[in-house]
């Protein structure tokens, strides 16, 4: 990929002069060993971008398949041609995602236009790969489908309310005896049209036996380990139904040790590339909360407390989370018991970041309060009090689940390469992805706060006060707002940069008892766009240089 080749570069320049090497030895003595093949989600950021990143501050190589054959937005990927694609990659690890192979992407896999058939013709491809390469870890990923439709289509727009309101009612009538719900689920249905619900349950219908089938290849060996995650869930709802079978279904089959079903989705593609590279490192993690406890508090668009979601996404990174001494913290955002203590607790929570970055404790941040955004008093606490660089990881995008698996997937990939930086690596192998886990941490930052609270709330406004949909552009309203988002997101990266990261030492690694640094100096080019033709994500890829 481009941000690879950008990489690789990049850590030839700055450590030919280290060592005396020529840049093209360099190069070389940099180039990664590991070669990971990914099936991505979808070809949005979060699932191309934050796993090549995951991967690049490990110094693993993250290949995927021709960006032409992943889709965009309403357009499905190629299933058959990543197919193909899969059985030439040639790496020695695999992560995939069955909504691509098996569909054309998420927003694919939640219309009921593919064909059971084409999706079990599609991911065949994983039965053959397990043939071939019948030592490698095959780790798969396959979502539970969500309640609600996309936003964006205006075809079905109106009825993506009363269809997450009908399956939730559906469910508690027909599933959990609520009898009494059964006049407003009448009432409600009669508001969508057949056609809507048949495609709606039809889709369902196809992934439930394509979740049953990967569930059945751990069984017989054909995958290596498999997560099922609930797509923006609810305590009640079909998705939760389906849950529960797929559930009976693992314990049958006696696989729990190799399967896990959490919420969750996007987050999942890093997660599994992390899980990957700490391999054999058997990471343990501490857990501590800025307000109550996640056994005490469920995150909006989930099913179960935050605390057991901790565990189960730890669990599929291959970690334990245990009380006591631990080899990473997660310091997790959770709301205050009431109002007025908040801003104590996120005082008193910033200084325990700081105090315990101070000490040398590896810090994973989780920030999981809000949907689809960072808690921006928490953030401006830690940007007061915390070296931000001295830090694993951060996350605060989207849901509880996501933020989490985001900030656990770069944190533990960090700190399982920085465990084996002992083992006699260079400072070429070590500069290349201490730049890439600076430029991660800068991008989180920047992206999960001040895009989400401040810039895409003024895009949204600036594209309605034009009389456009935010969440489906034309043509030519994307490109009015890729200038628009590059001239006011680019300036507010590089000032974030000065005031929060210029001139802070970066751990590289450590041989013996010397650890290795480098100073953050600078940042180069920024490549700026909205990925799809909406504003709810954009591309933000900061490359920085060390000195």
């Amino acid at each position: 990929m481009r941000r690879r080749t950008v990489l690789t570069a990049g850590a030839a320049v700055l450590a030919a002069p280290l060592l005396g090497l020529t840049p093209q030895a360099a190069a070389a003595a940099s180039r990664p060993s590991r070669r990971i093949a990914l099936v991505p989600l979808d070809d949005r950021p979060v699932n191309v971008y934050c796993p090549t990143m995951t991967a690049a501050v490990a110094g693993v190589d993250l290949v995927l398949p021709p960006r032409s054959t992943l889709g965009r937005f309403f357009q499905p990927g190629d299933g058959a041609a990543v197919a193909r694609w899969l059985g030439s990659a040639g790496a020695d690890e695999y992560v995939i995602s069955v909504s691509m192979l098996a569909y054309g992407g998420l927003i694919a896999s939640r219309t009921g236009t593919p064909t059971l058939e084409s999706a079990r013709a599609n991911i065949a491809a994983i039965r053959a790969l397990r043939a071939a390469r019948p030592s490698a870890q095959i780790v798969v990923h396959d979502t539970i489908q969500r309640l609600a439709l996309t936003p964006g289509n205006p075809d079905l727009e109106q009825y993506v309310a009363a269809l997450v309101e009908w399956a939730k009612l559906y469910d508690q009538v027909e599933n959990l005896g609520r009898e009494e719900l059964r006049p407003r689920l009448t009432a409600v249905r009669a508001t969508i049209p057949d056609a809507v619900v048949d495609d709606y349950l039809r889709a369902r219908a196809r992934n439930h036996e394509v979740n049953r089938q990967m569930v059945e290849w751990v069984a017989d060996g054909t995958i290596s380990h498999l997560v099922l995650s609930e797509d923006d869930t609810a305590p009640v709802g079909l998705a939760r139904a389906e849950r529960v079978e797929l559930e009976k279904l693992v314990e049958r089959l006696g696989v729990g040790r190799r399967v896990e079903v959490f919420p969750g989705a996007d987050e999942v593609d890093a997660l599994l590339v992390a899980r990957l590279i700490a391999a054999g490192t058997s990471p343990t993690y501490r857990v501590e909360y800025a307000g109550i406890s996640g056994e005490q508090w469920t995150a909006e668009l989930e099913g179960i407390p935050f605390a057991e979601n901790i565990r189960r996404h730890v669990k599929s990174v291959g970690g334990t989370v245990v009380d006591g001494r631990a080899d990473l913290v997660l310091m997790v955002n959770t709301p205050s018991a009431n109002k007025d203590q908040r801003p104590a607790d996120l005082a008193a929570f910033s200084r325990r970041v700081a105090g315990l970055t101070a000490a040398g404790e590896s810090v994973v941040v989780v920030d999981p309060v809000f949907v689809n955004r960072a808690d921006h008093d928490l953030v401006a606490e830690l940007e007061q009090r915390v070296d931000l660089a001295a830090l694993l990881s951060y996350s605060g995008w989207n849901t509880g689940g996501n933020a989490l698996g985001l900030a656990l997937a770069h944190g533990t990939a960090r700190w399982a390469f920085l465990k084996r930086s002992t083992s006699g690596m260079g400072v070429p192998a070590l500069t290349d992805p201490g730049r890439a886990h600076a430029e991660y941490l800068l991008y989180r930052f920047v992206k999960d706060d001040h895009w989400k609270n401040v810039l895409q709330k003024a895009a949204y406004a600036e594209a309605r006060s034009r009389g456009w949909n935010p969440l489906n552009l034309t043509a030519g309203q994307k490109a009015a707002f890729d200038s628009w988002v590059q001239d006011r997101l680019a300036p507010v990266t590089r000032q974030y940069f000065t005031d929060h990261f210029a001139g802070r030492h970066l751990v590289l690694g450590y041989r013996g008892a010397t650890t290795r640094t480098a100073r953050l100096a600078a940042v180069g080019d920024i490549h700026i766009e909205l990925p799809w033709d909406r504003l709810f994500e954009v591309t933000l890829e900061p490359h920085l240089t060390l000195a």
